[in-house]
């Protein structure tokens, strides 16, 4: 009764990932752990991935995010989730705070890049949070602002964080979106 009383209608969201796997454009039974359900998600190609995030931001609604929040670049206190163009492993490890005043450019991420770190198991299906806005570092790069559960005090941002785009587009696992958020034509190849 209390679903009802929100006027949520769950078959208006859908869930959507980008993995090269699978054909695009079909559904498939996400091969995360935490799948237990063996929910089927939408295949997209990571180009309307992105399109459909930033569909959905502009249009006033949020979105449910599925990520791996285990990579060296995740540093919730400092409020940021980065894939600068660095290799990780030639940083001492406390100069990588320095990321946080001192913004790089971030990695581009592609297709095969996104599709490695699934089959390797270093992107996980680790966390789920919400993303409500974006934002531009000094350099232009895009962020998304985040919303996480683990509360405040764990938080310098009151619960929020900036995840750079490069990150989202690597290490998402899945979104949930409302159908209206999506842009017809990627709707139509979907076919919703």
């Amino acid at each position: 009764s209390f679903a009802i009383s929100l006027g949520i209608n769950p078959d208006d969201y859908v869930e959507i990932t980008s993995v090269t796997n699978h054909p695009f454009y079909t559904q498939f039974v996400n091969e995360i752990p935490d799948n237990w359900h063996s929910d089927l998600v939408n295949n997209v190609t990571l180009t309307d991935l992105r399109d459909i995030l930033n569909a959905s931001i502009n249009n006033g609604y949020t979105i449910a995010w599925g990520a791996d929040v285990s990579e060296p670049g995740f540093a919730y206190k400092k409020g940021i989730a980065i894939l600068p163009d660095v290799d990780w492993d030639t940083i001492a490890k406390d100069n990588r705070d320095s990321f946080v005043n001192n913004p790089m450019k971030q990695m581009v991420i592609t297709d095969k890049i996104r599709q490695q770190g699934l089959d390797n198991y270093t992107t996980n299906d680790d966390h789920g949070m919400q993303i409500t806005g974006t934002a531009e570092d000094q350099l232009g790069d895009k962020f998304y602002i985040v919303k996480n559960s683990w509360g405040t005090k764990l938080s310098n941002f009151n619960g929020y964080f900036y995840a750079s785009e490069s990150y989202v587009m690597a290490k998402t696992t899945g979104i949930m979106v409302n159908k209206r958020a999506i842009p017809r034509a990627i709707l139509t190849k979907m076919g919703i």
